[in-house]
């Protein structure tokens, strides 16, 4: 079984992507999802400075 995960590291946001390769002969299962963080306007000003 061979696996990879990929992942999406954002100021914003964090994405992830988990491949798993059972065998050559089968189609592989997929998981993926992410999470957002929602800031405000004041926060986001705060973090450019």
């Amino acid at each position: 079984m061979k696996n990879i995960l990929g992942l999406d590291l954002g100021t914003n946001s964090i994405g992830w992507a988990l491949i798993q390769y059972k065998s050559e002969e089968q189609k592989p299962d997929t998981k993926l999802g992410s999470r957002i963080i929602p800031m405000t306007q004041d926060v986001l000003g705060k973090f450019d400075s």
